[in-house]
């Protein structure tokens, strides 16, 4: 199983990042490889929800996940449900530190069914994980600014 923690300072309010994070449906806007979101069902402070990936040269997958938020608590967890993996789980959390700059803690882990698919994913872990946190960072400058 791989795990990561980054812990990131951005300058905007807890409040707008974790709104950006939360609203699921708009990632396909922003993040390369996320084809679309279909929205299964959605309850007081939980979503289920698919989320298409399409990558360069290989074909799309489906990710199935829940989503639980806390928006007193400016948290956001993610559960897997059903998909090409094992298990995942993500959690986002928004610190206000000043007015208009935030601590955000990104946590990771994630397992594959396959042991060659885990090392694959394992070689370029960083790259996609840091393009994901660029993502939001852009999207939310692209808003907020």
């Amino acid at each position: 199983m791989k795990s990561s923690k980054k812990e990131i300072f951005i300058k905007h309010s807890a409040s707008q990042l974790y709104e950006i994070v939360l609203d699921i449906e708009k990632y396909p806007e922003f993040i390369p490889w996320c084809n679309d979101i279909i929205i299964k069902s959605q309850k007081k402070n939980q979503i289920i929800a698919d989320m298409i990936v399409k990558y360069k040269f290989l074909f799309s997958q489906t990710f199935s996940s829940h989503v639980s938020y806390d928006s007193s608590k400016l948290t956001i967890n993610t559960t897997y449900v059903k998909g090409p993996l094992k298990d995942l789980k993500t959690q986002w959390q928004f610190i206000k530190i000043k007015n208009k700059e935030t601590k955000v803690i990104f946590n990771i882990t994630f397992e594959f069914e396959k042991n060659f698919h885990q090392k694959i994913a394992e070689l370029f872990f960083n790259l996609i994980e840091n393009e994901m946190i660029n993502s939001f960072k852009k999207r939310a400058d692209d808003i907020l600014n």
